[in-house]
């Protein structure tokens, strides 16, 4: 298929191994900006949740006990911990792998390196075994340059917004990154 003056552009991907790099003054304007919409690619098992807790030792009866889940939240729930992994895309399938491209990564600044600085969660309600969920990213904060011991770069704030299959809210996720050169790059 030839490109001719009046198509789009085709979409970038940026991934962790390739972010977007550019100005702070470029980033500014990524501010309020999303990634697209991604779908877990698998509803969320019993077998899983207790495989969890297992290897966390979470002795929480409403994981382990389907009547005791059914008494308090009405049927069986996933730990809150398991909302981020649950879409996750899979890394290997017959067809090939899906590659998301998240918003922070897409944040043109200075820096390739990315580490997590915080992190806060609200949920909105429990996420119960059987589910799949959707989310995206959204930028809404990006700091002037600032140094540190790792190096100099800048705080990116990024919301994570997970939600049903009908699109109302299970949980937001905020993040705090620093995206910065680390100074023995320099």
């Amino acid at each position: 298929m030839t490109s001719t003056a009046t198509d789009p552009p085709p979409e970038a991907t940026y991934t962790s191994d390739s972010p977007a790099t550019g100005t702070y003054d470029d980033a500014l304007a990524s501010i309020g900006s999303t990634s697209p919409r991604y779908d877990g690619e698998v509803p969320i098992s019993e077998g899983s949740v207790k495989m969890f807790c297992a290897m966390v030792q979470d002795a929480n009866p409403a994981y382990w006990d389907r009547h005791i889940a059914e008494e308090i939240y009405g049927g069986p729930v996933v730990p809150p911990a398991l909302v981020q992994g649950t879409v996750l895309p899979l890394p290997w399938k017959p067809q090939g792998a899906n590659t998301q491209s998240l918003a922070v990564f897409a944040v043109p600044l200075p820096g390739r390196t990315l580490i997590n600085v915080s992190t806060e969660a609200v949920y909105h309600r429990p996420f119960f075994v059987g589910e799949t969920v959707t989310y995206f990213d959204e930028v809404i904060d990006i700091s002037p340059e600032r140094t540190t011991r790792l190096g100099t770069g800048h705080f990116v704030t990024t919301v994570f917004h997970y939600q049903d299959g009908s699109g109302d809210p299970i949980a937001d996720i905020t993040n705090v990154m620093f995206r910065f050169e680390p100074e023995s790059a320099r």
